[in-house]
């Protein structure tokens, strides 16, 4: 499905083609992006082909779904949806999502948090909220060619071997076919970029994400709830810690930069040490470092899923973890750059040019 909107592109292109303008965006050629349609689609055709005890536990997410990916999709083919406005529609859906699978965070394991989430309200109202905000990070990160898509699929296998080992088989065969699925769209976007996600696909797997992870320790009471989060430690973090950022910086917490961890990696590492590669290369080496990340906080998460100090206790350090390689990559001198390509070729040399662009727009 991934294929057929690729293929067919010079006709939808002028609706489904991302602009190359916005100090966020890499590529330099137009590209689709509207990979969610062929998730959705593909999701779709999974609740069909699933057993019936998945089945049971799929069609209501995707159902549920629907205010999200309709909402990210809007965005993607007018581009005037407002960030606030597709974060509503993501908790429209978690509300959705509790309607019809009857889920929701009862629990913290804080002291003073469960008894206020014992008042069904609340626990709706804060899990929605939640849901939103996990899905509104994946969205976040989803910058470079297989980042998001790639990154998703980890935290998907983490939580799935997190509920396969608890005897929960139905979940972690949901989780195995959304690996599928996605891998379907990943293989266009991996290396070579010939789709994006979009604002569809981020929210809509974003969704399927958080909703997976609010049910693994609601049907499984013996797993702490802070072993999903500890999962999806790395989109959170970056979503933290990026409204920390603007809110100092007295900027918009909407609006769009090129001031994240992943552009981060890209200008001072990819740019400077891999210069000599194209630029769809280029923007694929971004990935896997990020990745690395994940698959670490992920890991923890999987050996210690019934131990809640030691889930908060890596969380937190994964936290600052997070802000020491940020305020690191920030302070990396640019003179380093200019040394290190004295002798380089001419290509190399405009290379270096781009870079020193793309540092002094970030630094203005």
């Amino acid at each position: 499905m991934t294929g057929l909107v690729v293929i067919t592109q010079k006709w939808h292109g002028k609706h489904s083609h991302d602009t190359l303008n916005g100090p966020q965006k890499f590529h330099d050629c137009p590209t689709p992006r509207v990979g969610g349609v062929a998730i959705f689609l593909a999701l779709v055709v999974a609740c069909f082909v699933s057993p019936n005890s998945m089945s049971t536990l799929l069609w209501p997410m995707v159902i549920a779904s629907l205010p999200a990916f309709a909402a990210g999709l809007t965005e993607d083919l007018i581009k005037t949806v407002k960030p606030l406005y597709r974060l509503l529609a993501t908790m429209v859906s978690g509300v959705a999502a509790w309607w019809l699978t009857g889920y929701s965070l009862s629990h913290l394991e804080i002291s003073g948090a469960y008894s206020i989430l014992v008042y069904l309200p609340v626990s709706v109202a804060f899990t929605a909220f939640a849901v939103a905000g996990v899905a509104h990070s994946i969205n976040m990160i989803d910058g470079f060619n297989g980042l998001a898509s790639g990154t998703i699929m980890l935290m998907f296998l983490g939580l799935g071997l997190i509920a396969f080992d608890a005897g929960d088989t139905e979940l972690a065969q949901l989780c195995l076919t959304m690996i599928v699925v996605i891998t379907g769209f990943f293989v266009f976007n991996f290396p070579f970029g010939k789709i994006f996600l979009g604002d569809g696909g981020a929210y809509l797997v974003g969704f399927l994400l958080a909703w997976v992870a609010v049910m693994l320790p609601m049907r499984n009471p013996e797993i702490s709830i802070w072993a999903p989060l500890l999962v999806c430690a790395y989109p959170v973090n970056e979503a933290v810690f990026t409204m920390a950022r603007r809110l100092v910086g007295k900027v918009s917490v909407g609006s769009p930069d090129s001031k994240h961890l992943h552009s981060l990696i890209k200008i001072k590492i990819v740019s400077c040490y891999f210069g000599h590669f194209q630029t769809k290369m280029r923007n694929s080496l971004v990935a896997p470092f990020c990745w690395i990340y994940a698959a670490l906080v992920s890991c923890i998460a999987i050996w210690q899923y019934t131990n809640t100090n030691v889930l908060i206790t890596a969380w937190v350090i994964s936290f600052f973890l997070y802000v020491i390689l940020y305020i690191r990559l920030k302070g990396l001198p640019t003179s380093a750059t200019h040394s290190r390509k004295t002798d380089a070729s001419p290509a190399v040399v405009s290379r270096v040019g781009e870079v020193n662009g793309l540092l002094q727009q970030q630094e203005g």
